[in-house]
């Protein structure tokens, strides 16, 4: 039986939601992260002895622990910044979200560069008797984390 894949909770740091967008962008496409939000709001650091204070962004994502020093490769040629501040934290997720991050890195090395989805995310509602039945268990079929609506 092959071990399970170890994964990490990672914030990447970026002065500005474009820099933290192209940042993104730049890591997906070479499959060394899942993805997720370019986050910002005020902040404030202690920078060489001062404290400085602008509104600043994080990309928070998740990485298998295997690609962690060529994400902080990729991430530090990207970044506009003089310190890209990237941290990794051990990923406890539940089951599910384990397979999907398994799933999302297998063949991670031999994989097409991904392409834009043809399509935008929408608003629908959700009948409350399907609630139960729209969430991928934890305890369920893992080997299936893709839902089975074409719209999702």
């Amino acid at each position: 039986m092959q071990p399970k894949a170890k994964f990490y909770q990672v914030l990447i740091s970026a002065e500005l939601r474009t820099q933290g967008l192209r940042l993104l962008d730049r890591l997906l496409r070479k499959h060394l992260i899942f993805g997720g939000p370019v986050l910002s709001g005020p902040a404030r650091f202690l920078w060489k002895n001062e404290i400085v204070e602008h509104d600043y962004c994080w990309i928070i994502t998740f990485t298998r622990e295997d690609l962690r020093d060529e994400l902080i490769r990729e991430a530090e040629t990207e970044s506009a910044e003089a310190i890209c501040m990237i941290s990794f934290s051990p990923l406890d997720g539940s089951p599910v979200l384990q397979a999907l991050l398994e799933q999302a890195f297998a063949g991670h090395e031999s994989a097409p560069e991904p392409k834009y989805k043809d399509a935008v995310a929408a608003l629908t509602f959700v009948s409350l008797s399907d609630i139960p039945k729209r969430t991928a268990s934890s305890w369920g079929d893992l080997s299936k984390v893709q839902p089975d609506d074409p719209t999702r």
